[in-house]
């Protein structure tokens, strides 16, 4: 019954409306018809328009300068690589952050290298001064 009942609510496209005759149907059918001819035979003289406008520029070889169009785009891509090779090098603040940190690691390795050579320096005079307390003459 839900089924009958929608189908009794939807509203009729046709209602009211007088039945058209099989001959006025083809005499609309028959006008749009013509009318689709006439635009195609308008899109067949238009393309033939626009293959002999191509024919003709084929045959005239017209030259269009482009020394402007090129120095330009060379111009642009020298730009862009230019702004790609600043772009891939680090930054000002990372080159200094390196630069210190390779500052600290080599004050400490020579910090390391000169306490070491101290203490073997130290250990060399204690010896050498023992060295020389034993062979100095006894008063």
């Amino acid at each position: 019954m839900d089924d009958n009942s929608k189908n009794s609510k939807r509203r009729n496209k046709f209602a009211g409306k007088e039945d058209i005759s099989r001959e006025t149907a083809d005499n609309i059918l028959s006008g749009q018809i013509y009318q689709l001819r006439e635009i195609s035979r308008m899109n067949d003289e238009t393309a033939n328009q626009v293959r002999e406008s191509v024919n003709i520029l084929c045959e005239k070889q017209i030259s269009i300068d482009t020394n402007k169009f090129e120095q330009l785009s060379r111009n642009f891509i020298n730009e862009m690589e230019n702004k790609l090779r600043k772009v891939k090098q680090p930054s000002k603040g990372l080159k200094w952050y390196i630069v210190m940190w390779v500052i600290t690691l080599a004050s400490a390795f020579l910090a390391g290298y000169f306490i070491h050579e101290y203490r073997e320096w130290k250990e060399k005079a204690m010896y050498w001064y023992q060295m020389y307390e034993e062979t100095k003459p006894k008063k």
